[in-house]
């Protein structure tokens, strides 16, 4: 593969990358629902051991026992479940964690425009009734909501960000979408 078609990581694990380097962390680094491996190559290029979960694997049982991995990054994973579910992949992902361990995820923000539509499942989670998603349920959170979902963890950043162009025509193909935001969180096992 030429470096013109290599796929571009998220920031979210370019930021990952660096901080394993500047904090000089040792161990393995969980990558939750690892897409097309655009991330999980990056990890590898940066000489990072990396443990890569499938997307049709459960959040809510992580591989690895208590305190296993140095960090985890999550850029899709967790936008997608109930808003229940995703609580316990929450929990699991501290369990696995070392203590002081940073975990980079993206969640969905209230203000994306899918927020609000489809079948509800619950009052921030919508499944679309059409498109390449069907079915599929997202998550979509305000500020305060995520600080909930994060117990046991401090969280060092959290940025609402127009992530259109991040997320990649592999994930959305029509170019013309609406546009996409996010959260992208960085929290700390504590």
């Amino acid at each position: 593969m030429s470096a013109l078609s290599t796929p571009v990581p998220h920031p979210l694990a370019d930021a990952l990358i660096a901080r394993y380097r500047a904090d000089a962390l040792t161990g393995p680094v969980l990558e939750i629902h690892a897409g097309a491996g655009r991330n999980t190559a990056a990890l590898q290029a940066a000489q990072i051991p990396v443990v890569a979960t499938r997307d049709d694997e459960p959040y809510t049982q992580l591989p690895g026992g208590r305190d296993t991995y140095a960090a985890a990054l999550s850029t899709h994973g967790f936008l997608h479940g109930t808003t229940a579910k995703l609580r316990l992949g929450i929990g699991d992902l501290r369990r696995v964690l070392k203590s002081g361990a940073p975990a980079y995820l993206t969640l969905g923000s209230l203000r994306d425009p899918r927020f609000g539509f489809g079948l509800a499942l619950d009052e921030r989670t919508f499944a679309p009734g059409d498109g390449p998603e069907v079915g599929i349920p997202h998550a979509f959170f305000e500020r305060d909501g995520i600080g909930e979902l994060f117990r046991g963890f401090a969280i060092e950043s959290l940025d609402e960000v127009d992530a259109t162009a991040i997320v990649g025509s592999w994930a959305h193909p029509d170019p013309d979408a609406e546009r996409i935001v996010h959260w992208f969180v960085v929290a700390r096992k504590v």
